[in-house]
């Protein structure tokens, strides 16, 4: 029973029978053709699905609760073979796979998906730490090393992809094709991506954004997990939208940074130029968008659903993007955090209380760890101690 429960909650499974599409079938062909023996059961549990003639939007959950374990029933009662049932372990293991392009999971639930992609089928999120560096997922699964640590790429030319502004890693024989990437920085590094429309955005370490390879319709949409700073091509008739797990920002044409790591629980927005507009994921009719001006930075908290604005300094918050890091009168936890993401380590407290420590200052994190470590010596109380290569222990 927990088996099949499993591929019957993956909001995937549901999309492929009711609302199948190119990039849907797809997926679900190539982890077929990847694992054969898997194939008569997953095809065998969505004949059950589509035979009933339901429709999931229709239904409460509580019903298609109840309608997934009694078919689920009916099934074991005919599969009770242990090897039958491996075709799960295959797809776990194969979800290690597909997190780095679909990222399955259920931040985003299939009833919120309606005429979306399977690819905003965006999960946990965190960064898989087997990877080295950062990646390109194209549509078709292929993963695209980007070599350097920090990396840009264009996609303004219709017809390919360039990286570091020197080599063509992907040509689209059709220009007129809209596909769904996935870029994902691991810590240690950062990247630049110019969207087709022009707009660029700064990816900090730590972080994803999923983007499709050109725009089209009324929106131009993304969505992003960890942190990055846009600069945003105007367009009076097609806004641009950023979708995190909690909120939608809204811009015509600004230069913003959205700080949305799915291990925080504050997401903070903050507008350098321009205005945007900032609306809570699952807000009723008659709440109103919070919209910023210049220099106001929104924090919200996940738990409480509560927002606030605050007066900040735009400029010191988007530094990041230079290798710099700025910080007044800031909790030593939130530095330490930002210091951890950039040079992809770990620091252990041997005193949880110095980390509520305050310090001002600016840090150049394009020089080397311990350098850093000095500087936020000589303006704290602290001092610190290698483990190992990866590791540190602050006092």
């Amino acid at each position: 029973m927990d088996n099949y429960e499993k591929l019957v909650e993956n909001p995937l499974f549901f999309k492929w029978i009711y609302h199948p599409g190119p990039e849907i079938n797809s997926w679900w062909e190539t982890y077929m053709e990847l694992n054969p023996a898997d194939a008569p059961q997953i095809l065998l549990l969505k004949q059950r699905f589509s035979a009933l003639g339901y429709s999931v939007e229709s239904m409460s959950s509580l019903e298609k609760k109840q309608l997934a374990n009694r078919i689920m029933q009916g099934l074991e009662s005919i599969d009770k073979k242990r090897e039958q049932r491996r075709f799960l372990l295959g797809l776990a293991r194969y979800a290690a796979i597909a997190i780095l392009f679909f990222s399955i999971g259920s931040v985003l639930v299939y009833l919120r998906m309606d005429k979306k992609s399977a690819a905003w089928m965006v999960a946990d999120t965190r960064i898989p730490q087997q990877l080295q560096g950062p990646v390109l997922i194209l549509p078709e699964g292929t993963s695209v090393p980007l070599k350097k640590s920090t990396s840009s790429l264009d996609y303004t030319n219709p017809e390919e992809v360039v990286l570091n502004n020197d080599s063509v890693i992907h040509s689209r024989k059709n220009a007129d094709q809209i596909t769904t990437n996935q870029l994902i920085i691991p810590f240690g590094n950062r990247s630049r991506l110019t969207l087709s429309d022009g707009s660029v955005v700064w990816l900090n370490a730590g972080s994803r954004l999923i983007y499709p390879s050109r725009f089209s319709g009324s929106a131009r949409e993304v969505l992003l997990f960890g942190e990055a700073f846009f600069e945003v091509s105007r367009d009076e008739k097609n806004p641009f939208i950023v979708k995190t797990s909690s909120l939608e920002v809204t811009v015509l044409g600004t230069k913003f940074n959205i700080s949305a790591y799915p291990e925080d629980n504050v997401i903070q927005t903050v507008l350098k130029e321009g205005s945007v507009s900032i609306r809570r994921n699952g807000s009723g009719l008659f709440e109103q968008d919070l919209v910023l001006t210049p220099n106001q930075m929104a924090s919200f908290d996940k738990t409480t659903q509560d927002s606030k604005v605050s007066l900040v300094d735009a400029g010191a918050c988007t530094i990041w993007t230079q290798g710099l890091l700025c910080f007044d009168d800031l909790e030593m936890c939130r530095i330490l955090k930002s210091v951890e993401r950039y040079y992809n380590i770990h620091i252990q407290y041997a005193d949880p209380m110095v980390g509520s420590q305050r310090i001002t200052g600016k840090l150049d994190l394009n020089k080397e760890v311990e350098q850093v470590f000095e500087y936020i010596t000589k303006v704290s109380s602290v001092r610190f101690t290698k483990i190992d290569e990866n590791n540190y222990q602050i006092k």
